[in-house]
């Protein structure tokens, strides 16, 4: 499956900022991705109800559908960057109209609870982004320099490349396969719905942040009763983090817990990845081939870009 991937960025190009789940408290993460954007030469364009709170969410279900559709559909707009996750957007996933998108593919990009953005878009057959939002720009623990660059690198078509130290859990050595996954949550109450991802051939990533270690255990166990790890190329696990320790965990920690779901993988299995809730979340291109190569004492995930350009016409003489 060779998934359709929009148009790289250039200066000048404008990045719609939305929020259609939760709420900002306030314009400051808005603020800090205007400048940052403007720093990098493209044009932020605000959703008209960007600001909006109605209970937990960014406004009404309409509201949050109505920017993100205009997004969508706005031809000018080249990306678009949900401000920040928590949770709403599958309440108005089955509503969003993709037949425009189709025409003026753009890249869309987040994480969390943009999973299941993330998901359909897949499943429709096109590549987008699992990288920092807004909201990770601002506050006591900021997105790091590394996190920053690597959503600039990914969105202005340059090679991606991520280091970190080896691993003893699990076997060595090297694979690819086109990059799926995302908030563990999120592709757990996926399953059984069109939005399921089809992970078979594919190399699958997950996350997780704030939830105690047996629902970790549960999630894992679904994802493999549905047969998500059946004939995977590889399993990329980031950040499982703030998880909640309690009796039910039974001494155990999330390393323990994926590798007794997944003893019996022939599959590379990678722990630790720097993708997640926390300030260092590299950027991640689902729906394009990732290479890992995992050691006992460095490992190494990449994605070797290449712009899709239009071949040159061949004028016959005449």
């Amino acid at each position: 499956m060779k998934l359709i991937t929009p148009k790289y960025l250039k200066k000048g190009d404008r990045v719609a900022l939305v929020t259609p789940a939760s709420f900002i408290e306030d314009e400051a993460p808005l603020l800090a991705a205007e400048k940052l954007l403007e720093s990098w030469g493209l044009v932020p364009v605000r959703g008209k109800f960007v600001l909006e709170k109605i209970g937990g969410f960014a406004g009404t279900d309409k509201q949050r559908l109505e920017d993100l559709q205009e997004a969508l559909d706005n031809p000018k707009i080249k990306a678009i960057w949900a401000v920040r996750g928590g949770y709403g957007i599958t309440r108005i996933l089955d509503d969003i109209d993709f037949t425009s998108f189709k025409k003026n593919p753009k890249w869309v990009i987040g994480f969390s609870d943009v999973t299941a953005l993330h998901n359909a878009l897949h499943n429709l057959g096109y590549k987008s982004i699992h990288a920092i939002m807004p909201i990770q720009l601002i506050g006591e623990k900021p997105a790091t320099d590394k996190a920053i660059e690597s959503l600039k690198d990914a969105l202005y078509c340059k090679n991606i490349r991520h280091k970190l130290p080896g691993c003893t859990l699990g076997n060595t050595g090297s694979s690819n396969g086109i990059l799926v996954g995302g908030n563990l949550s999120l592709l757990t109450s996926l399953l059984g719905t069109k939005y399921q991802l089809k992970t078979k051939g594919k190399v699958l990533f997950i996350e997780e942040v704030g939830e105690p270690l047996y629902k970790v255990d549960r999630m894992i166990r679904s994802l493999k009763l549905a047969g998500c790890f059946n004939g995977i190329k590889g399993l990329i696990v980031g950040g499982i983090t703030d998880v909640i320790t309690s009796e039910s965990s039974c001494g155990k920690t999330y390393h323990n817990i994926i590798s007794e779901v997944t003893a019996d993988a022939d599959y590379l299995i990678m722990f630790d990845v720097l993708s997640g809730h926390f300030p260092d979340n590299r950027a991640l291109i689902f729906g394009e081939e990732i290479i890992i190569n995992k050691g006992e004492f460095v490992s190494c995930i990449r994605f070797d870009l290449e712009e899709v350009t239009k071949p040159k016409r061949i004028r016959k003489r005449q």
